[in-house]
């Protein structure tokens, strides 16, 4: 094949990445590593898969479009709606696509974060370690090393899907504002219980 030939043949790749990747992004309920993407889309290089990511997010953003693409620790990215029309819309379409434990899970972190990966073990059980797990692979917590334990916190994604500022103050807030009735139980005051016992 000639220079001519195979410039052509990866030009055609090239332009073919874009709608693969775009397509990929859509349909994951999850971020995908840059590594992920590019095996994906057949391209040579991480480097070019952010090239492509970064035209995508300019063009959702130039043309107003009601989503956009997000950047998480670990190289991962994710397409999700805008904060400003996912408030908007969530609760005519909006559904569940978590178990009722991961949301009880999650609802723990997101409340007295940031908080060791342990601690949410001892209060929610064994079965903590992989609903965190999940919640980490959907761009919901992210967790980060301190010696030998792990802290846990949530993601500017959760933030913005429960449509509030990135800090842990608003978000607690916004959860106490959810909770039951005061003579039910809820997650987080269960867990609050049982840190302030030491348990």
């Amino acid at each position: 094949m000639s220079k001519k030939a195979k410039r052509e043949v990866e030009g055609r790749s090239e332009a073919l990445a874009k709608p693969i990747i775009e397509a990929a992004l859509f349909l994951s309920d999850r971020p995908l590593t840059l590594e992920r993407l590019r095996l994906i889309s057949g391209l040579k290089s991480r480097k070019s898969v952010e090239i492509v990511l970064e035209e995508l997010r300019r063009e959702y953003e130039e043309s107003g479009r009601a989503f956009t693409i997000s950047k998480f620790r670990g190289e991962r990215f994710m397409m999700h709606v805008r904060p400003e029309w996912l408030a908007l819309v969530k609760r005519h379409v909006g559904k569940t696509v978590l178990g009722v434990g991961v949301l009880r899970t999650l609802s723990f972190i997101a409340y007295h974060q940031p908080v060791d990966k342990s601690t949410v073990a001892a209060v929610r059980g064994g079965r903590a370690y992989s609903q965190i797990r999940e919640l980490v692979e959907r761009g919901l917590v992210e967790m980060e090393k301190k010696g030998r334990t792990s802290l846990l916190k949530t993601t500017k994604l959760f933030a913005e899907l429960l449509g509030v500022e990135d800090n842990p103050v608003a978000i607690r807030r916004k959860i106490q504002e959810a909770m039951p009735h005061p003579v039910e139980r809820s997650t987080a005051e269960e867990g609050k219980e049982s840190l302030e016992a030491g348990e």
